[in-house]
């Protein structure tokens, strides 16, 4: 039989980790994979994934399409995803450096002169906030 106070400490114990999903939407298709890069600081973001905390290439097997990371830290973060059509493992742009793959970011802001930055994408993950949604954008045709 566990001590009283046993259970007290257990049950007193915060959660300080869960699952963070992140939805994505308004694919042109389901060709290639979707490579989504996690970021806790400005550090890398957003187009250096060996700087992201978490990172990888999903196939798009359902719209919209779900990437979950699991048992991260709740923090403060920011999601940037490009959907590579032709994978070829990265994100291809014309010749003035316009993305030709679909990119998104979280918190959706709008993307003018390159990526925005960092603090334009932060958001908090909390127990009360775990779901990210993020909506692809096609810059060219």
């Amino acid at each position: 039989m566990q001590s009283p106070h046993a259970a007290n400490t257990a049950s007193s114990t915060l959660v300080q980790s869960a699952t963070l999903t992140i939805e994505l939407t308004d694919f042109r298709n389901r060709q290639g994979v979707v490579c989504v890069a996690l970021f806790n600081s400005p550090e890398g973001y957003p187009s250096n994934p060996d700087r992201a905390v978490r990172s990888g290439c999903f196939a798009i097997t359902q719209l919209p399409c779900e990437v979950m990371f699991e048992d991260l830290p709740f923090g403060w973060y920011a999601v940037a995803a490009h959907h590579d059509e032709n994978m070829d493992g990265k994100l291809n742009c014309n010749a003035l450096g316009i993305p030709k793959e679909g990119i998104g970011f979280s918190g959706n802001p709008p993307i003018w002169k390159g990526a925005p930055p960092f603090q334009k994408a932060v958001f908090e993950f909390s127990p009360d906030n775990p779901l990210v949604r993020i909506t692809m954008k096609y810059l060219l045709k």
